[in-house]
């Protein structure tokens, strides 16, 4: 399981297509339905661009089955399956088979801890520890400081480790919640302990999802599964829901079967997640969809869940944009709250705005994203989601088209390039196919595939440099470099291995961020990942030149090497792993899939 939060938190601005805008005056359903299907499009849109239709999206992904529930304030409004709940047997999909909802298991927990705060059974804001019998979070100057409380658990702001779950195959072991919380066999990850200090910053922590699992059901006197049931899944009307650690022969029956990224399925179909709080719900788009209401009607003061002070304290930001259990994205100022989650073979998505009642929640059997992402977006520019706009593309002016091409220092060793083609700018790193920079109003330029703004400034020289708008944080101002100027990146693609080398070993030697081995094994991971695996592997020797006595840097290696199909230079990186550290189990479990 990890975390997709900041994929489905960052909405396009769509653009209404000439073309539509006579067709959206009608209000037809299955018109409107029809459009949504034909209408996915990238994170930025321009009046007069194409748009693709769910079904070549779903083979251009490979994503078997997807399900997918739009809702308003009348309610649900409609709900459509499409492909396969099961790829290797040819079961299709339907209404009423579940899916794994993956980390947006989070909010329905969070939910859950609310309507146990609003019975007084649990405070948001008193220690944990206080509250927990069977076990504790180990405590240390960090808690003796900060005590941990449900607050921190929910909002990601406890300083607790363990960011997501593998899960556990069908044929394995499955640890129980305290196994789990120490890191001990069969649980296959670490301790869940607190290495930051509480109350300070956002970091993503299933492990501390954990940790409210087990303060639920101590509170409660009942298993997680079944105080979810009666506090939770039963009010709302999520009759498609289950949380049970293993679920019933009569939901097996209709749960769908995974498929990894890689496109293979996942063997044994599906994985088990006994951290259930932070992946373990199994359901439906329409439950999903189900939920939502909840909290949109709790925000209005029309549950008997929680109070409405209580739904609007789960949707106050407290750090990165996050409340308790939800994600808090704003699109041109309109308040949304949303979740995205990934477990082994499955994703979900949902979405739904505070104020106009809308929302759609997708699920699908693979671990594609852009997928749910494309569509949600459909649905966001057919019923004119609050916020959501259109765009028109201005033409480049002649300055623009004169002085904006150039290369960017992004740091020390990465180079962002803007080209001319014609009347029209494009943009890309180094080594990657350019994308186009389109002018819109105000001065700034957006490219379809994402949706932070960039713009230029008059530098040094008479030249322009580069502004980037982040996510979160301030923009970024990228200087020119001069034309003879080559950094690492540059000489590593031009194939100058031994100038590349010198170069990075500048860069470790004076410390740069860019020199750091796990930098340099995180950039090489990117490079393989965007398609050019041989540069991921030139780069990942340089970090072995770099760190020789570095059995990570080996091991990672051996990996890259399998990724190019060369087992002997894999067999030879990761022996040499082991010799210097014997007990790396990455590396033992390399080797004994190589034969040895």
């Amino acid at each position: 399981m990890k975390s997709l939060l900041l994929r489905p938190l960052a909405l396009a601005l769509c653009t209404l297509a000439a073309s539509a805008a006579s067709a959206n005056s009608s209000d037809d359903p299955e018109a409107r339905i029809a459009r949504v299907l034909a209408g996915l499009r990238p994170p930025v849109s321009f009046v007069g661009d194409a748009t693709w239709t769910l079904q070549e999206r779903m083979k251009h992904y490979g994503v078997p089955g997807l399900t997918i529930t739009v809702f308003d304030k009348d309610g649900l409004a409609w709900t459509r399956v499409y492909g396969l709940a099961d790829r290797e047997l040819g079961v299709p999909a339907r209404p009423d088979t579940l899916f794994q909802a993956a980390s947006v298991s989070k909010p329905v927990a969070a939910f859950g801890a609310l309507a146990l705060v609003n019975d007084g059974k649990l405070l948001l804001h008193e220690p944990v520890n206080a509250r927990l019998k069977s076990w504790r979070i180990p405590e240390n100057d960090l808690t003796r400081q900060v005590p941990v409380t449900l607050a921190h658990l929910l909002s990601h702001t406890g300083g607790l480790n363990v960011h997501g779950f593998a899960g556990y195959a069908s044929d394995a072991a499955v640890p129980d919640v305290l196994a789990v919380l120490e890191g001990k066999p069969p649980a296959n990850s670490a301790a869940v302990r607190v290495d930051r200090l509480p109350g300070k910053a956002f970091r993503y922590s299933g492990g501390g999802y954990t940790v409210a699992q087990l303060l639920m059901s101590e509170a409660d006197g009942q298993p997680f599964a079944q105080l979810m049931q009666q506090r939770v899944l039963g009010p709302l009307g999520m009759a498609d829901s289950s949380f049970a650690p293993a679920l019933p022969p009569a939901l097996l029956a209709r749960a769908a079967a995974g498929v990894q990224p890689d496109g293979s399925a996942v063997p044994g179909k599906r994985h088990r997640y006994p951290e259930l709080a932070a992946a373990g719900l199994w359901t439906t788009s329409q439950d999903l969809a189900r939920f939502a209401i909840g909290v949109q009607q709790a925000l209005g003061g029309q549950s008997k869940l929680m109070s409405a002070a209580l739904a609007r304290d789960m949707l106050t930001a407290r750090d990165a944009s996050y409340g308790l259990g939800l994600g808090l994205p704003k699109v041109d100022g309109e308040a949304y709250f949303a979740h995205g989650g990934w477990n082994e073979g499955f994703c979900a998505s949902l979405m739904a705005s505070q104020n106009s009642g809308q929302g759609a929640a997708i699920m699908i059997n693979a671990n594609q994203p852009a997928l749910m992402d494309e569509l949600r977006r459909a649905v966001a520019h057919e019923y004119r989601w609050p916020g959501f706009k259109t765009l028109t593309p201005l033409p480049a002016s002649a300055e623009a088209l004169d002085q904006a091409p150039g290369r960017y220092r992004i740091n020390a060793e990465r180079v962002l390039q803007v080209t001319r083609q014609g009347t029209r700018l494009f943009i890309g790193e180094v080594g990657e196919t350019p994308r186009e920079l389109v002018p819109v109003a105000g001065g700034r330029y957006l490219q379809r595939e994402q949706e932070q703004a960039r713009s230029f400034e008059p530098g040094a020289g008479g030249h322009w440099n580069l502004r980037l708008e982040q996510e979160q944080g301030a923009p970024l101002l990228l200087p020119r470099l001069a034309d003879t100027q080559r950094l690492p990146r540059e000489l590593l693609l031009a194939g100058d291995k031994d100038a590349a080398l010198a170069a990075y070993r500048a860069l470790r030697d004076s410390r740069d961020e860019a020199g750091r081995e796990a930098y340099l094994n995180q950039q090489a991971y990117g490079l393989a990942r965007r398609g050019d695996k041989t540069a991921g592997l030139a780069l990942m020797q340089i970090g072995v030149e770099l760190y020789p006595e570095s059995a990570n840097a080996w091991d990672s290696l051996g990996e890259m090497h399998l990724m190019l199909a060369d087992k002997a230079q894999a067999r030879s990186a990761y022996r040499k792993a082991l010799a210097l550290d014997p007990s790396m189990d990455s590396a033992k479990a390399a080797l004994r899939k190589l034969g040895e």
